[in-house]
């Protein structure tokens, strides 16, 4: 029982220390739990966040180019520009086009090109080929991701889009 009476006369002494402790131990508490709720955003985000993607397809005589949503989120006004991909499409440069939407694992069709023949290339393994693809989410937000030199980019959030959909030519 003695010692009980030493620590509160202690407290009493030192409550100057004490509330200092106590407003470092609150305010640690506060950063943690803005990081958590922070972390808990970034997840919500993510998970509503559509990703495309370019798929290839052979057919006959030419090959077929799809965008494919790989992300969780559907995607919105999504337009795609293909800058001028050089000889092995053979072809002329492209006009912006308005692809639509996309729910989660869905797809739409966004190019075509003539292949030389005996070619087994795909488009996208064309070193040459560059397109890029403005797309919208649920919230408004406006996104873009470009495909050049065989890579993606993540998709970028932008403050404005480049290439609106009503602009666009529609297929």
């Amino acid at each position: 029982m003695d010692w009980i009476c030493t620590a509160v006369s202690w407290l009493d002494n030192n409550s100057a220390a004490v509330m200092a402790i106590a407003t470092v131990v609150i305010a640690y508490a506060s950063v943690v739990s803005s990081r958590f709720v922070c972390l808990e955003k970034k997840i919500e985000r993510a998970n509503r966040m559509p990703i495309l993607t370019f798929a290839d397809e052979r057919t006959d005589d030419h090959r077929s180019l799809y965008v494919k949503n790989v992300g969780y989120g559907p995607a919105l006004n999504i337009v795609r520009n293909i800058i001028e991909p050089g000889d092995l499409l053979q072809t002329r440069p492209q006009d912006p086009l308005l692809l639509g939407s996309l729910a989660p694992s869905e797809r739409v069709y966004a190019y075509a090109a003539t292949l030389p023949p005996n070619s087994s290339v795909a488009i996208v393994d064309d070193p040459r080929f560059h397109a890029v693809v403005e797309y919208d989410d649920v919230l408004d937000g406006h996104y873009e991701f470009v495909y050049q030199g065989r890579t993606h980019s993540k998709p970028e959030r932008i403050t404005k889009r480049k290439m609106p959909p009503n602009q666009a030519r529609r297929a």
